[in-house]
């Protein structure tokens, strides 16, 4: 009877590369005549953004533009606070092996240090520091064997594989308007120094095709007014949802938001002062949903009468074991600066090293905080860049040391207070860790059974042979052209899933009348 392959698809999510490299962007700025001339820099920030990515065969091209703003106090008798900005493009090539423009490239891009420097009362020079995190994705169907129908003695390994598998992915804008008035008791908007949104995810849910999200805006803004700077943070919640054909109620999902454009206009209330923010937001929502599959495998197969080749191929199986979302709240201090006023701070973390010890999951990183105050000595505005370690234990039943953790951090909020000039801190952190299994097994694609039979007659009758590290008795029955049950039932095996190396099996040579 001919060998007739039973196949199935398994459809992954793989992740075929990641690296990061650093930049240099690097501008300068000329002030306009009707510009009046600089006493001293206040702060300069960048805001980088990518443009697009592109992927040619073994590399990563993303090109993208950093967007400086710088603030400064002017010369004049009765000093003003002034703005100006500009831009810098960059363009990075990130080589990652065996990527091809079939596949799905991501970048994600921050801004790790910027150095301004007054040249001379008109001109202002700027130098960036980027990180660029290049990631390459695949989504794709793979056909295996999971059952072989006739073939002369053919026998086959199965395997069981639990794996992610993609029920789809899809995104979704939403546009948000929102408006609201700077509160009593704070000077009217003279002029916006400096405006940041952050989104992140509060909760979502799988129904059916789609996804429904629930998020969070945090709005922080700068501005001159009352003849001095001030601050103020807002939060706007808001909910959206992604379609996603296929999605299947309650299953497993991953949600990301970016911010694509950010327009704001100050508006007069009621009274006539220019106290309202006017925010028009759109924001980009990534979806992906996954369930758990098992699906049995034909890993192996060789037969015990006749030749046969098998076409095979590699691939990685990921199979997401659990989620878990941690909560954190980092508390710290700085006494080494003396503040008197706190207009911004601005904080970003990342994860070092992340291993599991015995059931509990240790996270080791770093916060990153961007400060602006006023000094209380000096009575100038400075800025401040503050690193603040952290170590985090994370239990949750179930958690060994085959899983992979990966985990993405972000800082949700930052509380602060000022006590006799030093900075008390709490920045709340949200640690998304996702725990996963990953294992490369090598699927037949295809197998060929030859006519040629399996010459047996020149082997002797009695074959001992020793246990070697890593041997299982499918291996040996595969080298001798036997079966598993043939070499249990000669050996007596009661335990065939632990062979001691040195151990002595028999192999009894069954010879086929074709020969």
């Amino acid at each position: 009877m001919a060998v007739e392959l039973i196949k199935d698809s398994l459809n992954i999510d793989e992740i075929k590369g990641k690296e990061e490299v650093q930049t240099l962007a690097e501008a300068e700025i000329y002030l306009e005549q009707t510009k009046p001339d600089i006493d001293k820099i206040l702060w300069a920030q960048g805001k980088p953004e990518i443009i697009s990515t592109k992927i040619v065969k073994d590399k990563l091209l993303i090109s993208g533009v950093v967007n400086f703003k710088v603030v400064y106090k002017s010369t004049e008798e009765n000093p003003s606070i002034q703005q100006v900005e500009t831009t810098s493009d960059f363009r990075e090539e990130i080589d990652i092996e065996g990527i091809n423009k079939e596949m799905v490239g991501k970048g994600k891009i921050n801004i790790e240090h910027i150095e301004h420097e007054k040249e001379d009362e008109r001109k202002i020079s700027l130098r960036a520091l980027v990180n660029i995190e290049g990631k390459v994705e695949s989504s794709s169907s793979i056909e295996i064997v999971k059952d072989i129908k006739g073939g002369e003695g053919l026998e086959t390994l199965k395997e069981k594989v639990r794996y992610n598998h993609l029920l789809g992915e899809g995104y979704t804008h939403t546009l948000i308007h929102e408006a609201f008035e700077v509160d009593d008791g704070m000077p009217d908007i003279d002029e916006v120094l400096k405006f940041d949104l952050m989104a992140y995810e509060n909760e979502s849910k799988v129904v059916d095709d789609k996804i429904i999200v629930s998020g969070t805006l945090e709005c922080s803004l700068v501005y001159y007014g009352g003849k001095k700077i001030n601050s103020i943070k807002k939060e706007i919640s808001f909910n959206h949802f992604v379609d996603i054909e296929g999605a299947i109620k309650d299953s497993e999902s991953q949600v990301k938001m970016d911010i694509e454009f950010a327009n704001y206009e100050i508006k007069e209330n009621l009274e006539g002062n220019l106290r309202i923010l006017d925010l028009e937001i759109k924001v980009k929502i990534d979806g992906k949903v996954y369930e758990q599959r098992e699906k049995e495998i034909i890993l192996d197969a060789y037969s015990t009468k006749k030749e046969i080749d098998l076409e095979r191929k590699n691939i990685e199986v990921v199979e997401n074991v659990k989620g878990l979302q941690n909560k954190e709240i980092i508390e710290g201090n700085i006494a080494h600066s003396y503040f008197k006023e706190v207009y911004s701070i601005e904080g970003s973390s990342t994860i070092l090293d992340s291993r599991i010890v015995e059931d509990k999951l240790i996270l080791e990183g770093l916060i990153i905080l961007n400060i602006i105050y006023l000094d209380s000595d000096s009575e100038e505005i400075n800025t401040l860049r503050e690193e603040i370690p952290f170590k985090t234990y994370v239990e949750s039943e179930g958690i060994d040391e085959t899983m992979v953790p990966e985990v993405e951090s972000m800082v949700e909020d930052i509380d602060y207070k000022i006590n006799d000039n030093k900075l008390i801190l709490k920045v709340h952190l949200n640690n998304l860790i996702g725990l996963n299994r990953r294992k490369n097994i090598n699927i037949i694609l295809n197998l060929e059974e030859k006519e040629e039979y399996i010459d047996k007659s020149r082997r002797p009758s009695i074959t001992i042979y020793i246990v070697q590290s890593g041997d299982s008795l499918w291996n040996i029955a595969k080298r001798y052209n036997t079966t598993v049950d043939d070499i249990i039932s000669s050996n007596d095996i009661s335990s065939p899933d632990t062979l001691m190396p040195g151990e002595k099996i028999i192999i009894e040579k069954n010879v086929d009348m074709n020969f």
